[in-house]
């Protein structure tokens, strides 16, 4: 279904536009993890149709947005919302199409983010206590579905986290952002480069001046008290986690593992995250000098 709507949304920047404006509202309203279908059939216009099309398909996705939120009487929150969720994997999806690199892209993408990160912490006086009221929430719906935060992990957990909302907002974005490019152009290699994303995937590296940049920032968060180095270390985990997959997914292919211990592995990832997060991350960032696949090509030829 996925991929006949993606084939009707590259036909031209209306049809784009149309569903990547439905599928917004009904993450919205509906299902919030459609938010990743809205932004790859956006991502999927830049990539196929180009830029001064893609354009075009957000102008006209904006307006039809912006008429259906005036009948409900707010026609600004639309508009502003759109813009927030399709501009990262806008920039994205015209970056890779103008340098059809994917390292490129995905930096870009982080880029973004960490950038997000340091102006929060620029403007903000303090930005974890602007997370507060949102934690008070979430230890009140706690409470409600247990009867009291009586577990002493929990509530430390609840007491610490809006040091570290900002860069797990940040995180967030990044991730939604880099799903919803690598599912566009999955759509985009089923209809017109098959086995292209998996090969894209496979090579998935950042680069060494990359690489550098995210030590010295995970290594300054693990050493010095500091909410802004520990947010930004947050990102730059994420970012790297998804070159961490990258090197399963490439290790697995070339070892002739089945699909089937990957799905056992992305479950068990899940059951341990954050734990598991970070230790993807730290693969991801050790890549960067020790090229695993490259070694097991080494290995493999011997």
């Amino acid at each position: 279904m996925w991929q006949a709507l993606a084939g009707y949304a590259v036909r031209g920047p209306a049809q784009g536009a149309l569903l990547a404006v439905g599928t917004l509202l009904l993450s919205l309203r509906v299902f919030p993890p459609l938010v990743v279908i809205s932004n790859a059939l956006m991502a999927l216009i830049w990539l196929r149709l180009g830029p001064k099309k893609g354009l075009i398909s957000v102008a006209i996705a904006l307006a039809i947005g912006t008429v259906m939120a005036g009948m409900s009487g707010s026609p600004a929150i639309p508009a502003a919302m759109m813009v927030s969720f399709w501009l990262p994997v806008v920039m994205m999806a015209y970056l890779l199409r103008r340098t059809v690199s994917l390292n490129l892209a995905l930096l870009s993408g982080a880029a973004l983010a960490l950038a997000g990160v340091v102006i929060v912490y620029l403007v903000a006086d303090d930005p974890a206590q602007s997370w507060q009221g949102m934690v008070q929430q979430i230890r009140a719906q706690t409470e409600a579905a247990t009867g009291s935060v009586n577990n002493a992990k929990v509530d430390e957990w609840l007491s610490k986290a809006g040091t570290w909302m900002t860069g797990f907002s940040a995180a967030t974005q990044f991730t939604v952002a880099a799903l919803s490019l690598l599912l566009a152009r999955a759509w985009q290699a089923r209809m017109f480069n098959p086995g292209g994303l998996q090969k894209e995937f496979h090579e998935l590296r950042y680069g060494l001046a990359a690489g550098t940049i995210g030590l010295l920032i995970v290594a300054a968060a693990a050493f010095l008290e500091s909410q802004l180095l520990t947010n930004l270390a947050i990102v730059v985990l994420v970012v790297f986690a998804f070159q961490g997959l990258s090197v399963l997914h490439a290790l697995a292919a070339k070892l002739g593992v089945h699909a089937l211990v990957l799905v056992g592995i992305y479950a068990f990832l899940l059951i341990l995250v954050p734990t598991s997060l970070k230790v993807i991350g730290i693969l991801g960032l050790a890549d960067t000098w020790v090229d695993f696949r490259s070694r097991i090509n080494v290995l493999k030829r011997d």
